[in-house]
């Protein structure tokens, strides 16, 4: 069986904030530009170039916000 750790965490969102009234729950994912320049056609080893690039990066500045449709309007 498999479970989604969203729905876990849907679950016993009361317990992760304890103390506080939770008035909703909602899931939402931010986009960040990555800023990560590779030129594809002068490196031989794609893979190795971006593992090697990744721990180097910033978070870049978020370009996309996307939220559940069960998130109301004034959230």
């Amino acid at each position: 069986s498999f479970v989604f750790l969203s729905s876990i965490l849907h679950e016993f969102v009361h317990e992760l904030f304890a103390g506080m009234k939770v008035l909703g729950c909602y899931q939402f994912r931010v986009t960040r530009n990555s800023d990560l320049f590779v030129d594809e056609e002068e490196v031989k080893n794609l893979r190795a170039k971006i593992q090697g690039e990744l721990p180097q990066r910033h978070f870049g500045g978020a370009v996309r916000l996307e939220v559940a449709n069960s998130c109301s309007e004034a959230m």
